[in-house]
């Protein structure tokens, strides 16, 4: 189809096909490749870069289609995209700890993926050695198994793109993290927009609809909500658009993008 782009990625363990128009590749994705790759040169050690978004957004594949451009723009070694959900806390520790929600004890179990689930101590010991070593390992979430890997990559780029759902998340302990990068990306979407994809997405993971339904109520929903209502100042925003099958970024209102 005429003005659209099509990229075979592998995401959380599948493959599928991505596409967005013609317009967000050359006018959203290329420059800011190019951008990057200027800001990485000025400073002269590695740039790291947040894309931030609510589950459901396509942050994952956003980054893996950026990355597969980065290979025809700049060249193979220059740009890396990894993910936040490597710091996912152990099931184990998360079966022996709790959160208060409304006076009572929620098991961190039961809302896997809520930000007290993240495990902020070691991300914070990675995210600083990023700038001191020139190779070191990053942790992945398996899926097959659902916990955190270690080792799961290995980080080697001049320009690492951080994708995660709190990157940006202006609340207490998490706002340090965001003057932790060197720039960030926000990309917003509507709560509706999101909701049934992610019903479908732990329909997929082998849950009935009514169990998919009632994970949502409970967790992605009011993540989805607490990323929209509480976030931090970012460099870019855009918000998601989606038609026939085909996604497009649109720049937010009241965000400028540089192009210096």
């Amino acid at each position: 189809m005429d003005g659209v782009r099509s990229f075979n990625v592998k995401v959380n363990g599948y493959e599928y096909e991505a596409r967005y128009s013609a317009d967000t590749v050359k006018g959203v994705f290329l420059p800011l490749l190019r951008r990057l790759k200027s800001l990485q040169e000025r400073l002269g050690s590695r740039l790291v870069v947040y894309l931030a978004a609510p589950p459901g957004a396509g942050k994952s594949t956003i980054a893996t289609v950026l990355e597969m451009l980065a290979k025809e723009e700049l060249g193979r070694d220059v740009f890396q995209a990894v993910g936040l959900d490597g710091f996912h806390y152990r099931n184990d520790y998360l079966k022996t700890h709790a959160i208060y929600r409304d006076g009572r004890p929620l098991p961190l179990k039961a809302i896997k993926g809520a930000p007290e689930s993240f495990d902020l101590e070691q991300f914070y010991k990675h995210l600083s050695s990023l700038k001191t070593m020139v190779k070191m390992p990053w942790p992945v979430y398996d899926r097959t198994i659902h916990e955190p890997r270690d080792k799961g990559t290995w980080i080697y780029a001049d320009i690492v793109l951080i994708e995660g759902n709190y990157l940006l998340l202006d609340e207490e302990y998490w706002d340090d993290f965001a003057k932790l990068c060197d720039y960030s990306i926000f990309i917003r979407v509507d709560e509706e927009d999101v909701r049934e994809r992610l019903i479908a997405r732990k329909s997929k993971g082998g849950l009935a609809r009514e169990q998919a339904e009632a994970h949502y109520e409970r967790c992605d929903g009011p993540n989805v909500r607490r990323i929209l209502e509480h976030v931090c100042a970012h460099d870019e925003g855009y918000r998601l658009v989606e038609k026939d099958g085909v996604s497009s970024l649109v720049p937010e209102e009241g965000t400028e993008v540089s192009h210096g």
